[in-house]
């Protein structure tokens, strides 16, 4: 999903930029799934800047190159708010910029690399800029969007509902990371690694190898019926809003279990 969200970006923003901002956003989730939470927060500065290199070309025709400094962020991302209405859009002047001035500003001035007496805030700052840099991304691709309204909401969808870092892919084939997951719980993670894509329940099982291939046919009509997936007389399946939230609740015990 990752990949398609990157290809459709690079359609209308320069692709150092997409680059550049894709890796912030990815060292950013999965810092924050794997705890550690100054590291996620350190990188969301590397965010803002990629974003706002994005806003500064398309409301000047120009940005800054990469690696060069930008001084006064802070300022230069309030600078956006002055535009005149009729020269960019008000996501570019207004709320993308105000949600980055708060990313920046916990950088900077909160728990992040520094020493205090008060309660350490590093894992509720660092949910913040999670929550923060979905939201950027899925209105950079609404703004962006190559195709049509439909399936550029449903991957908007996929994007903020959970992104997934137990799942690693060899060419058309995918394996759980934790080994130790409950063939049921496997299910559930590989089909939101494809939302809102149905998945045939021959590749499930290939991909899970479980012993016996009736009791795992069973396992599918047996999540059908929680409503967690839609088990689907094509033999495919595709999970259900209900079991995209479980894998979101469920997602930090998966990868320490």
């Amino acid at each position: 999903m990752i990949d398609k969200v990157t290809k459709d970006l690079k359609n209308s923003i320069p692709t150092d930029l997409v680059d550049y901002l894709m890796s912030a956003y990815y060292e950013i989730k999965e810092n924050y799934l794997l705890e550690r939470h100054e590291p996620s927060e350190l990188n969301g500065g590397k965010f803002v800047e990629a974003c706002y290199r994005i806003i500064e070309q398309a409301t000047k025709g120009s940005y800054t190159a990469i690696g060069a400094h930008i001084p006064d962020m802070i300022g230069k991302l309030r600078a956006f708010e002055q535009l005149p209405a009729t020269s960019a859009i008000e996501s570019y002047r207004i709320h993308i910029p105000r949600a980055l001035c708060m990313i920046y500003n916990i950088r900077n001035k909160r728990g992040v690399g520094h020493l205090g007496g008060d309660v350490n805030p590093n894992f509720t700052d660092s949910t913040m800029i999670c929550a923060c840099a979905d939201w950027i991304l899925a209105e950079l691709l609404r703004i962006h969007y190559s195709f049509s309204l439909n399936e550029a909401q449903k991957l908007v969808d996929s994007i903020v509902i959970r992104p997934t870092f137990l799942v690693h892919q060899i060419a058309d084939i995918k394996r759980i990371l934790n080994p130790k997951l409950r063939n049921r719980d496997q299910v559930l993670v590989l089909l939101a690694s494809e939302y809102p894509n149905p998945i045939s329940d021959n590749t499930l099982f290939n991909w899970i190898e479980p012993k016996s291939k009736g009791t795992f046919y069973n396992l599918l009509k047996q999540l059908h019926a929680e409503r967690l997936i839609e088990y689907s007389s094509d033999k495919t399946c595709l999970i259900l809003p209900t079991g995209l939230k479980y894998v979101d609740k469920n997602h930090r015990s998966f990868l320490n279990s």
